[in-house]
């Protein structure tokens, strides 16, 4: 019966496709044309015809005591979600398979636990696993002890072994998939199973129908920039998918495609584990998000719903942050937030100056979004213009105080917290304690290390990025309290000779070596160990974008031969602090909803959730917590999550003798200071006459003066 019904739907489909021959088909014998897919899907018409009806909040069981999670997997299968999770025994390593199941028709849940074994193959090990569209589970395993001994072992969802194959069966099927790249399965709640293929290149994906008992594919369709990580037939047999952001509903046989739903729009985590598409029996879709362990089900309805009060949230600084809020925002919804958070964050909207011109309007006549997303500059501008509040009966005493320092102070214009940064990275310099020993410099300090030495094979360095002239005269400008230039004064000193001076060192000691054929610098990390030991390399700088781990990578490069020793300032350790993508989150001073988006700031700078932002916390309790050490590795590595039961590590650089550098760390970021805070319009303006003296066009000196009249122009003007 299903056989004859695979055959009919497929011979449908080839009878759509006869005589189009733009849909990739022979006339001849109605197979796929080599040059062109078949069925290739029409225009895609925007309907968004779905809203969400309601919210509800799943969740698989962790593993058990004595045993840690591995490889996981999902799959959807009728009105069931499956999880499939390797399991490891604590103390010996043993592999088993926990299968966890989810009905969303009545929330009930089931649990199965195995150990997957075949006459001849004992002590083998999972490799992967895959459910089968019957519900059978498809597993991959490996001999122990043997490089590429690989069979399949079928079983059903107690374990009892159906069937045995080997050596493993040649060619994408049968299933475990995920060893396949751009290569997903979809099983179909009528039994039958589809593929999906993406070809990068062609940014198109294939779809085919599976004989899961000959093995063969059949054509389905093709569907143009679109990746599709989910996948559903309803009774009806139209296709519904999840395809970058959108829902879409695609009737094969019409060869029409129709937009149901845009994720962003209505606050839907973007990134996810996996997601899948089920069909209850009030004919209502649901959207399942899992990651984890972990899911949120939104059930999509097409009735009219009322509207509803939304908070909204407005980008003025590019597409920084977009995926993170919108992550947030759907957080905050699944956690009680009683008005959801609408968010504004097209890039392309936000580089518009229409757009930003609109968006100032607004708020100059009272109205505008509730929440912003800055620049540092258009923070102080709308502080000063009064159109921003106070945060600070927003953020909690209790959570101020376990905050890093300088996250307050980065948020503070003229002594008002108007700004929330919910994640940080850190800038600071690194040196060897041959070229200078003490725990800080200034910049008179470093040009006389530099003038010790005549031939510096590699005077100042980054990883990843090339220190010409302009990244220095950066670095050492904008970087510390510095004469040349007084904002709160509105003068400057570019045509001093401590400027001239700086500009000729910058010239003299920029990195012109051609970049690798990434676009890279060339030096290896071995080679920044050896120029630092050797006292080749006067400074490197560094710039810490995941926390502890990144710290403890800097202090394993630098090696014992190498410290810490900060940008050269006059005054203060030269570490700084900054916003991760650096703009920050302020309030609309005429808003109506501060209790709300309270709520949501507290949610932002929550203790579990900070411990998911990757090492670009804010709070120093999430950073002394987040080392644990692995009895099973018998080292101490990083948490990545505040659920202990369910460990997410990363391994992090250690010392010699085996302990962290995280007691080094908690001072390091005791110390930083907020970045220095340079207007955008100073900045280019000194880049654009620099380039000139860099490119050998202009003297220091001339130089220096065009810079002086410019720059105190522009101040004399914002007076």
């Amino acid at each position: 019966m299903k056989r004859t019904f695979l055959l009919l739907a497929v011979f449908c489909l080839l009878l759509a496709g006869c005589g189009r021959e733009e849909n990739g088909y022979d006339e001849a014998d109605g197979r796929p044309d080599t040059e062109q897919e078949a069925l290739l899907a029409g225009e895609l018409s925007p309907g968004r015809t779905l809203s969400i009806k309601a919210v509800q909040a799943m969740h698989f069981a962790d593993p058990e005591e004595g045993y840690v999670g591995g490889s996981t997997y999902y799959r959807f299968v009728g009105s069931r979600i499956y999880m499939l999770r390797v399991e490891f025994g604590e103390k010996d390593n043993a592999p088993r398979l926990c299968v966890q199941v989810y009905d969303t028709e009545d929330n009930g849940t089931e649990q199965y636990v195995f150990t997957p074994q075949a006459q001849g193959h004992e002590g083998c090990r999972i490799f992967s696993a895959d459910l089968t569209a019957d519900q059978e589970i498809s597993l991959k395993m490996k001999d122990a002890g043997e490089e590429n001994n690989f069979f399949l072992i079928k079983t059903d969802l107690q374990g009892n072994v159906l069937e045995v194959e080997e050596p493993f069966p040649e060619g994408l099927y049968p299933w475990n998939l995920d060893t396949w790249e751009d290569v997903k399965s979809f099983a179909l709640s009528d039994g039958r199973s589809v593929l999906s293929r993406f070809d990068n290149g062609e940014q198109r994906t294939t779809l085919t129908w599976v004989d899961e008992e000959e093995g063969g594919e059949s054509p389905l369709g093709a569907v143009q920039d679109d990746f599709i990580n989910s996948l559903m037939m309803d009774e009806e047999g139209i296709l519904y998918y999840l395809g970058g952001n959108s829902l879409v509903r695609w009737d094969v046989e019409k060869n029409s495609r129709e937009e149901l739903f845009e994720l962003y729009e209505n606050g839907v985590e973007p990134g996810a584990e996996a997601s899948g598409l089920i069909k209850n029996t009030q004919g209502e879709i649901l959207l399942c998000r899992l990651r984890q362990g972990k899911g949120t089900i939104y059930v999509l309805t097409d009735q009219e719903l009322p509207d509803r009060e939304r908070i909204r949230l407005s980008s003025l600084w590019g597409a920084a942050g977009i995926d993170y809020f919108r992550r947030q925002a759907a957080t905050f919804t699944q956690n009680g937030g009683e008005i959801p958070i609408s968010l504004e964050l097209e890039s392309r909207q936000a580089y518009e100056e229409d757009y930003r011109n609109r968006i100032m309007a607004e708020l100059v006549a009272g109205k505008g979004p509730d929440i912003l997303f800055v620049t540092q500059e258009d923070m102080i501008l709308l502080q000063e213009k009064g159109l921003i509040c106070d945060l600070s009966d927003m953020i909690p005493q209790e959570t101020r105080d376990v905050l890093i320092p300088g996250v307050l102070e980065l948020g503070t214009v003229n002594g008002q917290l108007v700004g929330l940064v919910p994640e940080v990275h850190f800038e600071t310099v690194g040196t060897s304690f041959q070229v200078w020993g003490e725990d800080g410099w200034n910049l008179e300090e470093l040009v006389g290390v530099l003038a010790a030495k005549e031939d510096w094979e590699c005077p100042f360095h980054q990883v990843g990025i090339r220190s010409d002239e302009y990244t220095l005269l950066y670095r050492f400008l904008y970087l510390g309290e510095s004469p040349i230039l007084d904002l709160e004064q509105k003068t400057c000193q570019f045509d001093s000779e401590e400027f001239i001076h700086l500009l000729e060192l910058c010239k003299k000691y920029g990195d012109t070596r051609p970049f690798n054929k990434n676009g890279e610098d060339q030096l290896t990390a071995g080679e920044r160990l050896r120029l630092m030991q050797e006292g080749e390399t006067a400074a490197e700088f560094i710039h810490l974008y995941g926390g502890l781990d990144a710290y403890s990578l800097a202090r394993e490069r630098l090696g014992e031969c190498g410290h810490i020793v900060g940008f050269p300032v006059e005054n203060g350790g030269g570490n700084y602090v900054d916003s991760y993508s650096y703009g920050y989150l302020v309030v609309n001073a005429r808003t109506e909803y501060r209790e709300e988006i309270g709520k949501f700031f507290s949610l932002l700078l929550d203790y579990d959730n900070q411990f998911k932002t990757g090492g670009a916390c804010v709070r120093m309790d999430v950073i002394r917590d987040c080392v644990y050490y692995n009895e099973w590795q018998e080292q101490y590595v990083m948490l990545c999550s505040s659920d202990t039961e369910n460990r997410e590590i990363r391994e992090i650089s250690l010392k010699p003798d085996g302990s962290t550098y995280l007691e080094e760390y908690l001072a390091f970021v005791e110390s930083c200071e907020p970045m220095p805070y340079i207007p955008q319009q100073i900045r280019q303006i000194v880049s654009e006459e620099a380039m000139l003296f860099f490119d050998g066009r202009k003297e220091a000196s001339e130089t220096a003066d065009i810079i002086q009249r410019r720059v105190q122009l522009y101040l004399e003007e914002i007076k």
